[in-house]
């Protein structure tokens, strides 16, 4: 993607500057670790109808890629005198940073895909649209699509490779770059937003549509509302699912804004330092470095904020796995919520796992 900046003869030799490094270094390797225990609490719970297990296994390989590709051109960076590194990227450079992309590009296609999810959940919530199967292969086809529109900039005179020395990605054909690269660049920072506005749109709808908000302005303004039938068995059940409905789209905000604000970290980072390059170059070489893996090591942790810090469930199956102390206040709470037998009875096996659960 677009370059962050370029600091040409900058060398990383105080302590400050290593350690930064050095920390740039090792936090990938808790997000790698982290990762593999989510995909082995996902092959857990893999028979559990109401976990997102496609999503959080795609989630968690993609996560687990682009860990190993940031750790490793930090610590080729670390170890390697100039010569060695300029010559490690010469052979190995091309290839570092087309995985890497790879990965990262998956992320903000599944997250496209995540959302596409929630809309058919939505209009269609008794349809079984997407299974965990549908989205694997669905997966495999933007995986697909990804390696194929970052291959014909590979095999081209205007491949990308990764500079850490420079903290920048540098186009084979400099300055010019490929158009697949420049499409990619100029327009894919707007995804996580649109993403964001969508399922901020479908919370709006889904609040609108359980308050009856509709009836609510009908009777304010003709006096008057649809007769509703008076089943005390459904008002109860009714009743029930609101709360769990409540929950969910509490959790739903949460990963929502999450995930867009870590997708957009990475790109309205570059976005800032191209349009402000002035006030950017008038940091602190240390400030600048510290800004670089900032944005840089937001992607890899993007999955321990949502699936641990800000997802109930996973976090409690995690602990469990890891037998660490879990909060028992917490898991009372969850353990007495009354799920209406007949729902669960007609819709458990046939409903498709969301996002958002």
């Amino acid at each position: 993607m677009d370059k962050f900046f370029s600091v040409n003869g900058f060398t990383f030799s105080t302590m400050t500057s290593f350690s930064l490094t050095l920390l740039a270094s090792l936090f990938p390797v808790l997000c790698i670790f982290f990762n593999a225990v989510l995909l082995t609490v996902a092959r857990m719970n893999r028979n559990c109808n109401t976990f997102p297990l496609a999503y959080v296994v795609v989630m968690g390989i993609n996560g687990i890629i682009i860990s190993i590709f940031v750790w490793f051109h930090c610590v080729t960076f670390l170890v390697l005198s100039e010569s060695y590194y300029s010559a490690y990227l010469v052979w190995f450079g091309k290839e570092t940073t087309f995985f890497a992309t790879l990965s990262y590009l998956n992320y903000l296609l599944v997250c496209v895909l995540m959302t596409v999810n929630r809309i058919f959940a939505v209009a269609f919530p008794f349809r079984d649209i997407f299974t965990n199967f549908r989205i694997y292969v669905l997966s495999v086809l933007i995986c697909i699509v990804t390696f194929v529109s970052l291959a014909i900039p590979y095999f081209s005179p205007c491949y990308i490779v990764f500079n850490t020395r420079k903290l920048s990605f540098v186009s084979g054909c400099a300055p010019d770059r490929h158009p697949i690269t420049l499409f990619q660049n100029q327009y894919f920072y707007l995804l996580p937003i649109i993403c964001m506005i969508i399922n901020l749109g479908i919370i709006a709808h889904v609040k609108w549509t359980r308050n009856k908000c509709t009836e609510k302005i009908k009777r304010l303004l003709f006096g008057r509302t649809d007769p509703t039938p008076s089943n005390v068995s459904t008002v109860v059940q009714d009743n029930t699912m609101s709360k769990m409905q409540s929950k969910r789209e509490r959790e739903m905000m949460r990963q929502t804004i999450i995930v867009a604000f870590y997708l957009s970290i990475y790109e309205f980072g570059g976005l800032a330092v191209k349009y402000f390059p002035n006030v950017f170059a008038s940091l602190d070489p240390i400030y600048q470095q510290l800004y670089f893996y900032i944005r840089l090591e937001s992607i890899p942790a993007m999955n321990i904020v949502i699936y641990y810090y800000q997802t109930g469930s996973t976090r409690r199956m995690i602990q469990k796995f890891l037998r660490w102390k879990i909060n028992v206040v917490e898991t009372s709470v969850r353990n007495t919520t009354v799920v209406p037998g007949p729902v669960t009875a007609t819709h458990s096996k046939s409903r498709s796992p969301s996002p958002v659960e």
